[in-house]
């Protein structure tokens, strides 16, 4: 059995993060804790746990200088945080990720009830994957758990639907319309890969970059703003109707699906709408390669990153089809789960694998490449 602890100042979180764990065969609550200080304690006293289940805000001692301290103390333990999204809170879960966290899971708005069921099921499952545990049949119940209340709407592709409105007046930069795109996707240990990857960027880069990370509404315009401020290229979240730009970096908005939209006149507006998931995600990998075929783009430069699951395996299948598409691959042994990257490069459509430190400087190397 897996020992855990969990740390929470909420006493009802505190018990149904309890019920959830000591229902699981394989996880048992050994300790818990009201905030940072508590939990300091018992790790002090020379206790140890597999894995501790995170509070983000607490009185005494929160959840970002908890992992400081666990930094400091050089104490290695896997961490999931259980976060809520007040604004506050997505800025430090985000920090949080930086400092080693494995992942997060969204607090439910209600902590009883329906919306208890995606949450237990998403924290078992990234629970599962922090520890490593070999139950492949668990993990796959648990992501069809997780995709069965949308798999009646699955968004199914129709290119024809999003194929936009022709707007008038041209585009800042004419060459975009047959140029070059790259394109990043990743999901579990994502922000913490980003974050070796963006800031590589100069900030006269010349092309535009997107990237799909696997996050819930609320989270992605943190990521946003603290890889802009980690980076001297520009980084935004996407925003339907924007305009994509050389030189920047779109994170696509958390909760809703992001398409590019060739227009008529000039080059490409993103199309950022609340669309059903497709196998469960929102944003879908999937669904922004598929988007890509009716642009006038060149040739797409795309990275897939650590993440369980095998997102943007047939998206880049079927972009293959129609356009002249590079892949790299993070190799295993830097990501943090080998799960998207595995699929892409068993399905065959890898090109190269790299580990995280050199992905940007192969992406860099491939757009030299290009001809002037």
């Amino acid at each position: 059995m897996k020992k855990v602890l969990i740390i929470d100042d909420s006493a009802l979180m505190r018990r149904v993060l309890s019920d959830i764990i000591e229902e699981d065969t394989e996880l048992e609550v050994s300790d818990l804790a009201k905030d940072g200080v508590e939990g300091l304690a018992l790790l002090d006293k020379g206790k140890q746990y597999d894995l501790i289940l995170l509070d983000i805000h607490m009185p005494k001692m929160n959840g970002v200088v908890f992992l400081e301290q666990l930094l400091e103390r050089k104490l290695t333990v896997k961490v999931l945080i259980v976060s809520s999204v007040a604004s506050r809170s997505t800025k430090e879960t985000i920090r949080a990720l930086e400092l080693g966290a494995f992942d997060f899971v969204k607090k439910p708005q209600n902590a009883i009830g329906k919306s208890n069921v995606d949450f237990k099921n998403q924290l078992l499952l990234k629970s599962y994957l922090a520890l490593g545990l070999n139950r492949e049949s668990k993990q796959t119940d648990l992501m069809m758990d997780l995709a069965e209340e949308n798999a009646s709407k699955a968004l199914v592709s129709d290119i024809s639907k999003i194929s936009g409105t022709v707007i008038s007046g041209g585009y800042k930069d004419k060459s975009m319309t047959g140029g070059y795109l790259v394109f990043i996707a990743c999901s579990t240990g994502g922000p913490y890969a980003l974050q070796h990857v963006i800031p590589k960027f100069p900030k006269d880069f010349p092309y535009p970059i997107v990237v799909v990370q696997h996050m819930p509404a609320g989270f992605t315009g943190s990521l946003a703003s603290r890889l802009n401020e980690m980076s001297e290229i520009c980084v935004c979240e996407a925003e339907d109707g924007q305009w994509l730009e050389p030189g920047n970096v779109y994170i696509a908005k958390g909760g809703h699906q992001c398409y590019l939209v060739q227009q008529r006149v000039g080059g490409c507006r993103f199309r950022v709408a609340a669309d059903p998931p497709r196998n469960a995600l929102r944003p879908c990998a999937d669904v922004f390669l598929e988007s890509l075929a009716e642009t006038n783009f060149q040739e797409i430069i795309c990275s897939v990153l650590t993440g369980m699951g095998d997102d943007g395996t047939r998206g880049l299948a079927y972009l293959r089809q129609y356009k002249k598409v590079t892949v790299i691959g993070q190799d295993k042994q830097s990501c943090v789960v080998y799960g998207m990257p595995k699929a892409a490069k068993e399905a065959g459509v890898v090109d190269e694998v790299k580990p995280l430190s050199e992905i940007a400087d192969v992406i860099m190397e491939k757009i030299r490449e290009i001809p002037v």
